[in-house]
């Protein structure tokens, strides 16, 4: 293989690996949308309890917590519910493939 040859290999080799890390690189950045709800959730939940605070403080009234601070706690815990059951479900299917298992019905639920 000529000095030529060989430098057009290895420009093609390295043209070839700067696309597969951009590649890499653009895919790492796409968040998960059920990281976004959770997140979310979460800044909705400490604004509303935030703004409930301050308003019982300048009010005196705390009436808001028996309905609006249960409701918005309610929904974190939902939304959290959903994130980590998402996560197990997917972290199963990573275990069944480093096992080789084929994810079916039964399997899945078993494991």
């Amino acid at each position: 293989m000529g000095e030529n040859e060989r430098f057009r290999v290895l420009t093609e080799e390295n043209a070839r690996l700067r696309r597969e890390n951009k590649r890499l690189r653009t895919q790492s950045k796409k968040k998960e949308f059920s990281k976004v709800i959770l997140v979310a959730v979460g800044i909705m939940t400490a604004a509303i309890s935030l703004f409930s605070c301050a308003m019982i403080w300048r009010t005196g009234d705390t009436s808001v917590f028996t309905l609006l601070i249960p409701a918005v706690f309610a929904e974190t815990a939902s939304a959290t519910g959903f994130y980590y059951n998402k996560a197990k479900a997917e972290n199963k299917i990573k275990l069944m493939a480093l096992t080789g298992t084929e994810p079916d019905a039964q399997t899945f639920e078993t494991m």
